[in-house]
């Protein structure tokens, strides 16, 4: 099945500054940060080119995070008030696992106009979160309450929507009812993913399922809707090719509507939609996600009466 191709992307993805310093489970932050990749910072002057040009065929979605720690740059808060200023219709959106969730941050990223912040918190329990993460949750919880002050205080809880999100995993998957009612309490939504294992890069993804059973990710719209940006201006595959094995273009010598529209992402497309399987990228093939992909939206006791019927 083709997708619709609009003039321009619906999402798109900017990594201002690569690395993080989580170390989850689910992602394959450390091997990338190992391997002989390079990483910096994008330059103010590729950004601004980036949303500029954005403004031109506006996207629903332009999301400053991109296989990283977005708010390890300070710069991020000028970022967002940037995009507020060119592309105002577009939702600006920020994942962050929290960690430099700090007062200031949260307030600088508030004023910018900032329309959308999830905190990536796998547990409340400092152990749970530590074996997932790599760091306690103690922090990063009073960091997200903190933050949700914030936007009670400057009456911007309209303006900027503030979620809590979790992947759902087998060392996690029983504390989601209690987690919800925490975050409920403190009148923040808790918000939960399906595990995927990222393009084959995560060899241990069915053991942490919880049914355990995974499936290939199929008919994947990514390549139809979202576009990718490293820091140095390179366009990735999608958002699980960490180790950059499928490069479509680069928008600091290319325009965005040309790699868009180009053949390399077509090729891909074609190849998704079954009209040539044969010239899929080995990400492509390898990337499965839980056999379940939707159980974290049905909710917590549709899932576990699929465990159980499993058992």
């Amino acid at each position: 099945m083709s997708h619709p191709i609009t003039a321009g992307p619906p999402r798109v993805q900017i990594q201002t500054q690569a690395g993080c310093n989580g170390r989850c489970v689910f992602c394959p932050n450390e091997a990338v940060l190992n391997s002989d990749l390079p990483h910096g910072k994008m330059s103010v002057d590729l950004f601004h080119k980036i949303i500029d040009e954005l403004a031109e065929t506006p996207p629903r979605r332009i999301a400053l995070y991109m296989m990283n720690e977005p708010l390890a740059d300070k710069r991020i808060p000028e970022f967002v008030e940037y995009i507020s200023r060119k592309v105002p219709s577009a939702k600006s959106q920020i994942i962050t696992n929290g960690t430099y969730l700090n007062k200031e941050m949260g307030e600088n990223l508030v004023d910018a106009g900032l329309k959308q912040l999830k905190c990536s918190l796998q547990s409340l329990d400092d152990d749970i979160n530590t074996e997932i993460m790599g760091y306690p949750a103690t922090k990063v919880i009073e960091n997200c309450i903190s933050f949700q002050q914030t936007l009670n205080e400057k009456r911007a809880t309209k303006r900027t929507d503030f979620r809590v999100s979790m992947v759902v995993t087998a060392q996690n998957v029983d504390d989601i009812p209690e987690t919800r009612r925490f975050w409920k309490k403190h009148g923040v939504r808790l918000v939960t993913s399906a595990l995927e294992n990222r393009g084959g890069n995560i060899g241990d993804a069915e053991s942490m399922n919880p049914t355990g059973d995974m499936k290939s990710m199929g008919d994947c719209i990514r390549p139809s809707r979202d576009l990718m940006i490293l820091y140095n201006g390179q366009v990735p595959l999608c958002c699980v090719d960490w180790h950059r094995t499928t490069i479509l273009g680069d928008v600091s010598k290319q325009s965005i509507g040309e790699i868009w529209h180009d053949d390399p992402v077509q090729k891909v497309r074609d190849g998704l939609s079954g009209e040539g399987t044969g010239q899929l990228p080995d990400i492509c093939v390898n990337c499965t996600e839980s056999a379940c992909p939707n159980h974290h939206r049905r909710g917590i006791k549709g899932l576990m009466s699929r465990l159980a019927a499993a058992l």
